[in-house]
């Protein structure tokens, strides 16, 4: 195994030190460097000159449009792709926008362009290597393609600008949406089938599921009038967040969901009944984790004597669901809230947009 992966290494470091491209192209006023990557297909990516062991910079610089057709020695090509570490460390370039024609951009393709604010990418579905924007911090807007399914968000998770997110209409999955630390507002287009945003929150396209919360989401969280259920994990990590207001509807909700955030003073629930949160040996209870033991709970008048009757107070092992082999965590007693903090409110005025 040893000697296998030895001989992977250093092929890979020959490809690596190789010469990249086959021709160059004036594009915009820019130089670009091209590689063929189908001579019958007649396909290049672009790439970058000399070899990454020469100590590769790319120069490019402001906003690029990359073409979507190249022409070399009387013979035009497509570009279907944007090479690995094609515009590495461009420190110039503010923004690229991406033809139809491309389908791939390779690993670590425009890392270190710690000034790239805008990437408009084509209408199909792009495949990103690894660290595609690796450190590219200043990212703040990115553009998806109509034609979009798949939205995975890990790519972008080292930009500390990217605020707001548009979900395109097509998408159906959105993966690693936590990744991103400083996404405050999410929105969705209002075309799409399976996701729908309300107060820069992303639901189910009927509102019945709440699916994420924006990690920099700051402040008074309303959940929607109509909200069944709260994703495993829709809260986890917004540590700006101070009220969390559930709606009657709830009914399904994880008691880890305000665990990890010490920043929380109260949590709302509008229902007479409290949800069932957490399983202790296949039961269900209502529970809250919290990590601010001075947190308060405010529930209706007339039902706080049942909310405090049925809060947990005993720590232990708890579990998510009530199925075989659900994964229980363990609840200490100082994140545990006291019987005391529930307190009954006659309206909620407070709590209303």
């Amino acid at each position: 195994m040893m000697r296998s992966l030895l001989t992977i290494l250093c092929i890979g470091a020959g490809i690596l030190s190789a010469g990249a491209h086959d021709f160059t192209a004036v594009v915009g006023g820019q130089k670009l460097y091209f590689g063929i990557t189908n001579k019958t297909l007649r396909t290049v990516e672009v790439t970058y000159q000399g070899s990454i062991a020469d100590g590769h910079v790319s120069e490019a610089k402001g906003v690029l449009e990359i073409p979507a057709k190249v022409s070399h020695g009387n013979v035009t090509y497509s570009v279907t792709a944007i090479g690995p570490k094609a515009f590495s460390h461009a420190t110039g370039l503010t923004g690229v926008v991406l033809p139809s024609s491309v389908r791939r951009i390779g690993d670590f393709a425009f890392e270190g362009c710690v000034h790239l604010g805008r990437v408009m990418f084509p209408a199909g579905d792009v495949q990103l290597g690894q660290g595609t924007f690796f450190r590219c911090s200043a990212l703040k807007d990115l553009s998806f393609g109509s034609d979009w399914t798949v939205l995975d968000l890990s790519p972008y998770r080292w930009s500390d600008s990217l605020r707001t997110l548009t979900i395109p209409a097509k998408v159906e999955k959105v993966l690693n949406f936590k990744k991103l630390t400083a996404l405050r507002d999410v929105k969705a287009d209002p075309n799409n089938l399976k996701f729908s945003a309300s107060g820069g929150v992303l639901y189910s396209k009927d509102g019945k599921t709440l699916y994420g919360v924006p990690r920099a989401y700051e402040g008074v969280l309303r959940v929607k009038d109509g909200t069944e259920t709260i994703t495993s994990g829709a809260l986890a990590d917004c540590a700006a967040l101070t009220t969390v207001c559930f709606p009657a509807s709830v009914r399904t909700l994880s008691f880890r969901e305000t665990s990890g955030i010490p920043g929380l003073t109260e949590i709302v629930f509008r229902g007479e009944e409290p949800p069932v949160t957490a399983y202790l040996s296949g039961k269900g209870c209502f529970l809250m984790q919290v990590a601010n033991p001075s947190l308060k709970i405010y529930v209706p008048k007339k039902a706080e004597k049942r909310y405090r009757e049925l809060l947990a107070a005993e720590p232990g092992e708890y579990a998510e669901s009530a199925e075989a082999g659900s994964i229980p965590y363990k609840v200490s007693a100082d994140e545990l809230p006291d019987k005391k903090t529930v307190k009954g409110l006659k309206n909620f005025d407070k709590y209303e947009e």
